[in-house]
C-alpha cells in the first residue's frame, strides 16, 4: 500500500439517510480518480473515530470523511496533532466545513480535489464537558446547543437551512436564559442571563453567518456572546443571522480570545459539527491549538470571504478556474 492511497469512511446516513443511496456512484468514482483506495461504512454516530484509528494503524496516511460535518469531525479527533491528512466529500445537510475550505459538492471534483494532494495545517479548538472533543469549525451553546440537540431529540426530519430555522424557532418560544459567567483569556469576564454562545474558528452555522468574516487564519477564537434574550428576540437574532446582520446589536458582543470557560448552575447544551458533546457539565472550557490538523484543500484557497463571495470562489473551483485550473 502506498502512502498515497486513501482510506474513506463513508455515513451512509447523512443527509436523513439519502447518502446511502449514493455509496455504489461514489465508489465508482474514486475509483476511476484513485485507482487504489480502501473504504468502510459507519453504522452509527462515533463509528468514525474507531474505524479511522484502525485504518491509521494499519497504515494509512490519508482519511477521507464522506458525510457531514459530524463525520469529518470524527476523522478530525483521530487526525489532530499527528501526520495523517484529512480529506473531504460532501454527504451531508449543512457541510458547513466544506464551505470554510471551498469543497465542491460535486463528488468528482471533490476527489480530484482530494488526488491533487495540496495540503495545509490548521488549527483546532479542544472543547472540554462531559467528554473531550476536537473541532475545526464551531462549538455553540445555550439557545443554539438546545436548537441543535432538538434536531436529533425533536425534530430529527428537519434538514437544511430551513429546517434549522423551524428547529430554531420551536425552541426559542420556550428557552429561558441561564445565569452564566464567562472568563476569556483570565481577563475578560461576563456574568450575565445566557442567551446563546458559541466559540469559533470559522462563520457559519448551518450557512448561518453568525461570525462575519470571521475564519481560521486569524490566530484565535471569535466568541458570540448574546444575554437577555428570548422568545421572538431570538427568533429575529437567528433569522438576521442568515446574512450576518445581526450584529451591531446591544445585547450580542463578539468577543475574541483563544481560552474560554464558561460556568452556571444548571447545564447549558452543547453543539459542535452536528453531534452533542455536552449535557450535563456546568463547566465548560475551550482552548485554541494552532498548526494540528492537515486538511487537503484546492491549492490557492482563499480565506475571509464573506458567504457570497465564497459561494462564487466555490464555482471557480468546479469550473477548475484560475486559480484553481493547475
Amino acid at each position: 500500500m502506498a502512502d498515497s492511497t486513501p482510506f474513506l469512511v463513508i455515513n451512509p446516513h447523512a443527509d436523513d439517510k439519502r447518502l446511502g443511496k449514493k455509496v455504489d456512484n461514489i465508489l465508482n468514482i474514486a475509483k476511476e480518480v484513485f485507482g487504489d483506495f480502501d473504504y468502510e461504512l459507519t453504522i452509527k454516530i462515533g463509528d468514525g473515530i474507531p474505524i479511522s484509528k484502525k485504518a491509521v494503524k494499519n497504515g494509512y496516511k490519508t482519511l477521507v470523511a464522506i458525510g457531514g460535518d459530524g463525520s469529518l469531525n470524527e476523522l478530525v479527533n483521530v487526525a489532530a496533532k499527528t501526520d495523517i491528512k484529512v480529506g473531504m466529500i460532501p454527504g451531508g445537510s449543512a457541510n458547513d466545513s466544506l464551505k470554510t475550505h471551498g469543497i465542491s459538492k460535486d463528488f468528482r471534483r471533490a476527489f480530484e480535489i482530494i488526488a491533487e494532494g495540496y495540503y495545509e495545517r490548521f488549527p483546532v479548538g479542544l472543547f472540554k464537558g462531559d467528554t473531550e472533543r476536537y473541532f475545526i469549525e464551531m462549538v455553540n451553546g445555550a439557545f443554539i446547543g438546545q436548537t441543535a440537540a432538538s434536531l436529533y431529540d425533536r425534530f430529527e426530519w428537519a434538514h437544511g437551512e430551513l429546517g434549522y430555522a423551524y428547529a430554531a424557532i420551536r425552541v426559542a418560544m420556550s428557552y429561558k436564559p441561564l445565569p452564566t459567567k464567562v472568563t476569556i483569556d483570565n481577563q475578560i469576564v461576563r456574568e450575565v442571563n445566557l442567551s446563546t454562545f458559541a466559540v469559533s474558528l470559522t462563520d457559519c452555522i448551518s450557512d448561518f453567518e453568525m461570525m462575519p468574516g470571521n475564519h481560521p487564519r486569524r490566530g484565535d477564537f471569535a466568541i458570540l456572546l448574546a444575554r437577555d434574550i428570548k422568545g421572538m428576540g431570538l427568533v429575529k437574532l437567528i433569522l438576521k443571522a442568515i446574512n450576518g446582520k445581526h450584529i451591531p446589536n446591544e445585547k450580542v458582543e463578539i468577543l475574541r480570545g483563544k481560552h474560554v470557560v464558561i460556568e452556571s448552575e444548571e447545564p447549558h447544551v452543547w453543539e459542535s459539527e452536528g453531534e452533542i458533546p455536552s449535557r450535563n457539565a456546568t463547566r465548560i472550557e475551550t482552548q485554541y491549538i494552532p498548526d494540528a490538523v492537515n486538511l487537503i484543500i484546492p491549492k490557492g484557497w482563499k480565506y475571509g470571504l464573506r458567504k457570497k463571495e465564497r459561494d462564487k470562489e466555490k464555482k471557480k473551483v468546479l469550473k477548475k478556474q484560475a486559480p484553481y485550473d493547475y
